[in-house]
């Protein structure tokens, strides 16, 4: 069953990206069956996993945010955008803020696409190029990078035949990356449902229409259940009625509207004010820079200056030097016995001029390297002074911006307090009633409210429910349909890594679809039923299997969870990975050098022909601690790439 074209990664090349210090460029070919980037802790690997989705997708996955903060699928892709900012913000310089990018060439099917995007620009393309093999896609000059980006996403879902490119976004997200978040399919029931329509429903649309309806039925379950616990909550304060009043004695509608909106107008200010501030502190801490390198830039100059200057008024001493005090002793001698000493007066200005100028060349030179190293400093201060300076200018235009923002606000709510004064007052001050008979009123009024919300909201749920089971026939159809090709794939890959017998079913309730899974005839519900390593490598299995069911050929990301893996799971990971990789799909895979077992046996199935190793020290420095151990380092290294040739 291969509903989709998925794309397969050939070639990244990233440019300017200031967290990988070694270069300014990186063309790594991806055209093996799997790409691994080895290296310690702290160096950029998982940064690299991102790049790469964020040049396919325009998003950041935000680690914080698991997908039930958005429950939709759109949502998610919409709302993740602006993470991408400040993912970057860290990892590239000022300096290179416009010019990094990153360039992607892959392959869906027959189809080639090439795209660069830079790294704060998740709606825009700088470059977008398609050609199958008969023609290639002519793109006017006259078009935007807006427009290019959206021409990239209106072909690309076309051609990895799906409905709608949020949707890719969804599923490379959280199907085809396995990255540092370590969110587990299994696991998430919120996420596994959209998974599983969109492999096994009947088509895209269908799936797309399973999102919308899950998100209203867990709006109006929702709804439901906060209206109950409101009617419980006001009857017991209607009990007390010395508690305040909760409701609002008016029922004029449009009046309510105003008096929300202006404090929505409030709240809103609030809100950008702090930003303000946080602008501020920036910049101040911007100032503080750039002065404090002034003050290393004025000492170090005062330092060139000294040396300078010492240069020019240095003399040499002789008098030391016992070639001269030999040379006086034999002429006091010769004087004393009135024999001739021109021949030692003669040698004794050779020696003296011919010291004179190898001291004087060598103290040139020392003065020379000391010259040298404080322009180096003076140069690198410069280049800091210049980056905090450019790091200000920008807070400046984003703080104005933010106070235009605010000035907007603040004429909205003048508005607003000057055409409903009395409505906000009297809004207001019901607010605060203490009146008895009034609050009592209000308070069945409220309750009457609340039952019938809870009545609707009801009626809404059993609609949407009945809609979604239609759709979960389908969906059972689907899966029943795939089953003997699925749950396969699935078993050898889960039982290849954990030894032990595995089973997986569909399951819905309330809550959604579902795939549970069964170890050795039991039943494991929860996540701590199984080890860490266990539950990892079990989730990766089933991402494997999902994709070589779903297309026939993808690129799978792995930012592997070593740190996680027994000893004695190291090489049954390596060969699960291996595996994957022999059947026409790829892995770019990130690893800690330290995980040597798992790469060795990685190493060892794939050999060079199937697999490229790439050191992580080739991109950018180790850090003081990490050089302490570059020799253990270098062996883990030399040891991978000797079953690579073997």
């Amino acid at each position: 069953m291969k509903k989709f074209i998925f794309p397969t990664i050939e070639k990244v090349q990233i440019s300017h990206f200031s967290l990988y210090k070694r270069t300014d460029f990186l063309d790594i070919d991806l055209t093996k069956d799997v790409f691994c980037l080895a290296g310690a802790n702290g160096l950029g690997k998982s940064t690299f996993i991102t790049i790469i989705n964020f040049g396919l997708t325009g998003i950041v996955k935000n680690p914080e945010r698991r997908f039930t903060w958005y429950n939709e699928i759109t949502k998610f892709y919409n709302q993740s955008k602006g993470f991408a900012s400040t993912y970057f913000d860290g990892r590239v310089s000022e300096d290179d803020y416009e010019l990094a990018e990153v360039t992607i060439e892959f392959t869906i099917g027959d189809i080639k696409y090439t795209i660069t995007r830079g790294f704060f620009e998740p709606d825009e393309l700088r470059l977008f190029k398609r050609s199958t093999p008969t023609e290639d896609l002519i793109v006017s000059n006259e078009m935007t990078t807006s427009d290019l980006n959206e021409l990239y996403k209106t072909c690309f879902t076309k051609d990895v035949k799906l409905a709608h490119f949020d949707q890719f976004v969804f599923l490379q997200s959280f199907v085809f990356t396995f990255d540092e978040s370590h969110q587990l399919l299994f696991w998430d029931e919120s996420v596994m449902e959209r998974v599983l329509y969109l492999v096994f429903g009947v088509d895209a649309d269908k799936a797309k229409l399973a999102d919308k309806y899950r998100k209203e039925f867990n709006k109006h379950d929702s709804d439901f259940r906060n209206l109950q616990w409101q009617i419980t909550k006001t009857r017991n304060e209607l009990n007390g009625i010395m508690k305040s009043v909760n409701a609002s004695k008016t029922d004029d509608t449009e009046n309510i509207q105003i008096y929300e909106e202006h404090k929505f107008f409030i709240e809103k200010t609030e809100e950008i004010n702090l930003e303000i501030d946080k602008k501020i502190i920036e910049i101040k801490e911007c100032d503080l820079n750039i002065s404090d390198f002034s003050l290393k830039a004025s000492a170090l100059r005062s330092e060139y200056e000294s040396i300078f200057n010492k240069s020019l008024k240095e003399d040499i001493p002789l008098e030391r030097n016992s070639e001269v005090i030999k040379i006086l002793n034999d002429l006091k001698l010769r004087i004393y016995s009135s024999k001739e000493f021109d021949d030692l007066i003669q040698a004794l200005v050779s020696l003296i001029e011919g010291q004179k100028k190898d001291e004087e060349e060598k103290q040139e030179e020392e003065y020379f390297k000391q010259l040298t190293s404080l322009d180096l400093k003076l140069s690198d201060i410069s280049h800091q002074i210049a980056n905090f300076q450019s790091r200000k200018d920008r807070l400046i235009q984003e703080h104005d911006h933010l106070m235009s923002e605010n000035k907007v606000l603040s004429d909205k709510i003048y508005d607003i307090e000057k055409a409903n004064e009395e409505v906000l007052r009297r809004i207001h001050k019901f607010k605060q009633e203490n009146d008895y008979s009034n609050l009592i009123k209000g308070y069945e009024d409220q309750i009457s409210r609340y039952s019938a919300q809870k009545d609707e909201s009801s009626t809404k749920r059993s609609l949407v429910r009945d809609e979604l089971q239609k759709l979960e026939k389908v969906l059972n159809q689907g899966y029943i349909s795939a089953e003997s090709d699925f749950i396969p794939i699935f078993n050898d890959y889960a039982k290849s890594f954990l030894g032990l017998d595995i089973s997986i079913e569909l399951s819905t309730s309330t809550r959604g679809a579902n795939l549970s899974l069964n170890i050795q005839n039991s039943r494991r519900k929860d996540a701590f039923q199984l080890s860490e390593s266990q539950r990892y490598f079990i989730d990766i299995a089933l991402r494997m299997a999902l994709i070589e069911l779903s297309t026939e050929s993808a690129t799978f990301l792995v930012d592997t969870p070593e740190g996680s893996l027994d000893i004695a799971y190291e090489s049954r990971a390596g060969k699960m990975l291996a595996d994957f990789a022999k059947s026409n799909h790829k892995i770019i895979m990130t690893a800690n050098i330290n995980s040597s077992q798992l790469l060795i046996e990685l190493a060892s199935i794939c050999k060079i022909e199937r697999m490229s190793l790439e050191r992580m020290t080739n991109w950018t420095l180790l850090s003081d601690v990490q050089q302490q151990e570059s020799e253990r380092i270098e062996e883990a290294y030399s040891n991978i790439e000797t079953k690579l040739g073997e």
